[in-house]
């Protein structure tokens, strides 16, 4: 009996270490894993900037563009207003002719 006892001793032991063993790896395991996690909330973060950052880079290029639409809309306005000058010029040059 003595020595049963003993070696339910040795086993519980054993035992105990091997748990010992398996919190100390379930605790490596966790901290990586919490690094892992705060690694990625601010990889979140950065990318959540770098998206307002376009959204206000792609608001200012439409304004741009709009911007620019319209300088080409004056500039086709007044091509057409010499053209319409320059008919109206021929049209009263053809009419003094004709008197």
């Amino acid at each position: 009996m003595n020595q049963e006892l003993k070696d339910l001793i040795i086993q519980l032991e054993t035992r105990v270490r091997q748990l010992i063993l398996q919190q100390a790896q379930q605790q490596e395991e966790q901290a990586e894993l919490r690094k892992q996690l705060d690694e990625k909330i601010d990889e979140i973060k950065n990318l959540q900037i770098q998206n307002e950052e376009l959204k206000q880079q792609y608001s200012r290029l439409k304004m741009a563009k709009y911007i620019d639409m319209a300088d080409d809309d004056v500039k086709d306005m007044r091509g057409r207003i010499r053209t319409m000058v320059r008919d109206i010029d021929r049209c009263i040059s053809m009419l003094k002719v004709t008197q």
